[in-house]
């Protein structure tokens, strides 16, 4: 092979190492960050896990609240405050969730 020849094979095989599609990109950059798709299986898992535990936490947490036998303006502060970090609680609760159901449908397409 000549000279030429064989540095426009080298030229071609450095453009396809350099040039990747979008997907290729994807998939490089997510095994990169998260090791493959049987991690990102463990990771969507986790974090669904962890959105039920929070959820749960927040159902005690509320029941606790309603329980509180004394009256008056602190304890209405007090239940009104604990009502507005339940009502987070329950927001990060499903987001942890939707994110678990999103890395997951992440990994089904990998």
């Amino acid at each position: 092979m000549s000279f030429v020849g064989k540095a426009w094979n080298d030229v071609t095989n450095v453009v396809e190492d350099v040039v990747m599609t979008p997907v290729e990109v994807a998939h490089a950059v997510l095994d990169k960050m998260f090791g493959g798709t049987e991690d990102l299986h463990r990771i969507a898992a986790e974090l669904g896990t962890l959105g039920r535990r929070i959820d749960a936490l927040r159902k005690e947490m509320d029941a606790a609240v309603g329980q509180v036998t004394w009256h008056g303006k602190a304890a209405d502060a007090f239940s009104s405050h604990a009502q507005g970090r339940l009502r987070e609680l329950a927001g990060a609760a499903d987001d942890l969730e939707a994110l678990g159901k999103s890395v997951e449908r992440l990994a089904n397409v990998m």
